[in-house]
């Protein structure tokens, strides 16, 4: 907890610390009401801000004496300097960076003081960062948003605008929905719903106004779905681990048998066998809201903003839990750090160390499950890939699955399937085809069955056909990637589904026959 944590390093004597908050004044209060705590046991608390001094004064408000002063306080006091990164960020003013490293010399032995910048921002000098302890304020708790949602109701039922919660479930939900909010924030959209509803919290709303501030970050994504495993075809062995997973995870008595929260899930394969849509099943299958976590936007033009850009996103997934993390395509975002990371000046391969640091340290008491989903090999260091539980390979579909694929995707649409010999052919041209490619020859072949008839437009297994035979599947284009991941994959993932893999060596591409006259008789 940080009060706890804060304390322990002001006892220890850490000269300097660096607070990073999305909401500051709730963060400063916390820090003052710790500081002037220990005012007894001899540690003395002063606070400095650019516009008013030292202790509201008026004293010392020039940056460049807020070292004269440190060093005039009593030993063992405590200095709280509000939004000092601009003096220490990038391009500092370099007498103060010396400040500031003379003066951890000193803090730390003959005049023992402990600084405490706070700021919405970590940004500090390279001369000297690896002197402050970055210590992140939480968000805050469940507990806590329980606490500010009852100050909140509860003045409004003495005002008579709401009649008290429909259900202790609408509570429950709003309190989770509210999970990586600021106070201002939960207090804002509780007060956005009480104006929409007129009488009432909704759940829904306080989501909806969640996903607005994920989104702000550029980072985090709230990712809505309403399907469910049955949208997944194939992947048999995938979907039936998880269920199990599922039935041992959300089991508390699982927890007393001495089992930990689950890591995650590591899904491997080529483009478009359904890792991105098995991501979004899973969470709604667990019941929890779905996170995306696009780490390539996390990267910046500037040295160390990457770093503690990942130390925020980080502590703001964490209040999120219990959630699905959904990392797509991680490959790419780790693309530097499996090699020297020389082209990025190495931010990279730090970043990528902060990604594993806090997977295998991150809180065990918070479910946070991640799935990771990648469609190559390349760029991906081993040390990530132990992180998770498994890792799948999701390979391309079988016959049996492609057959299951064509039905879920004409049943979406509201179409039957053809008769069973045309699903033979039409299953057969689809070889090496991915889901999403089948997908594809379903929408071609119903602008055609359109085209060809608007006023009665009928879908026949002949429409299937011609569409199938037209598209040039990435199995064939890219085979010895794939061959290559197969074989990588060997001996190292679980397979996703059952079945012999299908065969690259003899895709049929032989069109000539179907492809004489793009039209077809319908006879």
């Amino acid at each position: 907890m940080f009060a706890e944590d804060l304390k322990s390093y002001i006892k220890a004597g850490q000269p300097l610390i660096y607070v990073t908050a999305l909401e500051l004044p709730r963060a400063a209060y916390s820090i003052e009401t710790i500081c002037k705590s220990l005012n007894g046991e001899g540690y003395p608390f002063h606070e400095w801000k650019v516009t008013t001094g030292w202790d509201g004064t008026g004293s010392g408000d020039d940056p460049a004496e807020v070292f004269d002063w440190i060093d005039k306080f009593d030993d063992n006091s405590v200095c709280l300097l509000y939004n000092f990164h601009g003096f220490i960020g990038e391009n500092p003013d370099m007498p103060t960076v010396q400040n500031f490293i003379d003066g951890y010399a000193r803090w730390k032995g003959i005049r023992p003081r402990t600084v405490i910048v706070l700021s919405p921002i970590y940004k500090v000098a390279p001369e000297f960062e690896r002197l402050f302890l970055s210590v992140p304020y939480e968000l805050p708790t469940p507990v806590q948003i329980e606490e500010i949602v009852d100050v909140v109701t509860n003045e409004w039922v003495e005002q008579g605008l709401f009649s008290g919660w429909e259900s202790d479930d609408d509570k429950r939900r709003v309190i989770a929905n509210a999970g990586g909010m600021t106070e201002n924030e939960v207090e804002n959209a509780l007060a956005l719903s009480m104006i929409k509803t007129k009488t009432s919290v909704d759940p829904k709303i306080i989501m909806s106004e969640k996903a607005k501030i994920l989104e702000s970050s550029g980072v985090l994504e709230y990712t809505p779905f309403d399907g469910d495993m049955s949208s997944v075809g194939g992947l048999q062995l995938l979907k039936e681990w998880l269920i199990r997973r599922k039935n041992v995870i959300f089991d508390p008595r699982s927890k007393d048998f001495g089992i930990a929260n689950p890591k995650g899930v590591f899904l491997l394969g080529p483009p478009g066998t359904g890792k991105s849509l098995t991501a979004k099943c899973i969470a709604q299958e667990f019941g929890l809201p779905l996170i995306k976590f696009d780490m390539s936007k996390v990267f910046s033009k500037f040295v160390g903003s990457s770093e503690e850009r990942m130390r925020m996103v980080f502590n703001q997934i964490e209040s999120l839990a219990p959630a699905v993390l959904w990392v797509d395509e991680i490959e790419k975002a780790m693309a530097g750090a499996s090699g020297g990371g020389e082209q990025d000046s190495g931010v990279s391969k730090r970043v990528y160390g902060q990604m594993i640091t806090w997977m295998e340290e991150r809180s065990k008491d918070k479910l946070i499950y991640i799935v990771a989903t990648a469609n190559s090999i390349q760029g991906l260091p081993a040390p990530l890939l132990r992180r998770f539980d498994e890792v799948f390979w999701a390979d391309l579909p079988t016959q049996a699955n492609r057959e299951e694929i064509l039905e879920i995707h004409l049943t979406k649409r509201g179409k039957e399937m053809p008769s069973k010999s045309s699903v033979g052919k039409v299953v057969s041209l689809m070889q090496g085809f991915s889901g999403a490619e089948i997908e594809k020859v379903v929408d071609a072949a119903l602008v055609d069955a359109f085209a060809d008839d608007p006023d009665s437009p009928i879908l026949k297994g002949n429409h299937l056909e011609v569409a199938a035979s037209a598209i040039v599947p990435q199995a064939r284009l890219n085979r010895e990637e794939i061959e290559s991941s197969r074989t990588w994959a060997f001996g190292r993932c679980k397979e996703a589904q059952e079945g012999e893999p299908v065969r690259l060596d003899n895709i049929n591409i032989d069109k000539m026959n179907l492809m004489a006259s793009r039209r077809v008789s319908l006879n």
